[in-house]
């Protein structure tokens, strides 16, 4: 993607295709869309997520705090529904990555529009914005599943009657939580997980060998739970794979240095009974809808009309 600024409108994005050719100084891209004109010498900046809100990609929304443990998350409400004014009985909510943004939903919200599902972005405890707990630290989705729950209960009070829920990296790992310990887990038609952490000791090992670190991995973990009492059994999902029974869409990157694509294969091979599996050939940590946004976006479309088979065909 491209962002650049408008005096008028504010921050701009256009989405930028494959490269078709390119020499030592230059790439050539075709433009797929893009929200404003580009004229010669306009300052531009890349981004693999784009910036703004909703209204960037052309959906009327509102700013809403959703009621939560710790206070009212800030959260976008995209409203979708038959007709205006008719009941908006299905919905998606969906959770940011660690030290995420919002942010990281634009990229998928048009396609949820599209569907006529009512949308709900949340910003959770910690996060930028978010109401911080008395240690102000991340529990790796230990606790932070409880405001999944807090937005499930907003949309059901709301009129939700069947919902989904999309996870992006932690935001996938407190999807996976909530389903392991909230009470309205069996309330859920079917979840999308788009580069999930399932287990946060082997993933200290990884970054301790990436960084030539390995001897300190264990001090690490030790250090985690001195600062924040982390529950590392709490956060292991790969442990309790045979107990989730909610319908998963997975997509995950094979060249993620983040969280190793392993992560997700396991999950896809222990249960394929529930799980439809897209590894991304060549796409990093958070990037599989970056490598072919046509193909995401028609399985993500495929998934939903299969959990919700009632759902606006488009």
């Amino acid at each position: 993607m491209l962002e650049w600024d408008t005096a008028q409108e504010g921050a701009r994005m256009a989405q930028l295709g494959p490269v078709l050719s390119q020499t030592r100084r230059t790439v050539t891209r075709a433009v797929q869309w893009q929200e404003g004109p580009l004229h010669v010498g306009q300052v531009v900046r890349p981004s693999t997520l784009g910036l703004g809100a909703p209204s960037s990609r052309g959906l009327p929304y509102q700013e809403v705090g959703v009621p939560a443990p710790h206070g009212e998350m800030p959260a976008w409400l995209v409203r979708g529904g038959p007709a205006p004014g008719a009941p908006q009985t299905d919905w998606v909510i969906l959770t940011h990555s660690y030290k995420g943004l919002r942010q990281d939903a634009l990229r998928i919200l048009p396609t949820f529009a599209q569907l006529g599902l009512t949308s709900l972005t949340i910003t959770y405890r910690n996060a930028h914005g978010a109401p911080r707990t008395p240690q102000g630290v991340y529990r790796l989705s230990a606790e932070e599943w409880e405001d999944l729950e807090a937005a499930v209960r907003y949309a059901q009070a709301q009129g939700a009657r069947r919902i989904v829920l999309m996870g992006f990296s932690m935001g996938a790992g407190i999807t996976l939580a909530f389903l392991r310990y909230s009470a309205l887990a069996t309330s859920i038609s079917g979840v999308i997980l788009d580069s999930p952490p399932l287990e946060w000791r082997s993933l200290i090992r990884h970054f301790a060998r990436r960084y030539y670190l390995r001897p300190l991995a264990g001090f690490v973990e030790w250090l985690t739970v001195l600062k924040s009492g982390q529950d590392f059994d709490a956060v292991d999902h790969h442990s309790v794979m045979h107990l989730f029974s909610t319908p998963m869409l997975l997509f995950h990157g094979s060249a993620d240095r983040t969280v190793p694509v392993t992560h997700a294969e396991r999950l896809a091979q222990a249960r394929p009974d529930l799980v439809e599996y897209h590894r991304v050939e060549g796409a990093e940590h958070l990037r599989p809808w970056n490598i072919d946004p046509e193909h995401y976006q028609n399985m993500l479309k495929r998934f939903v009309q299969r959990v919700l088979p009632d759902v606006r065909q488009s």
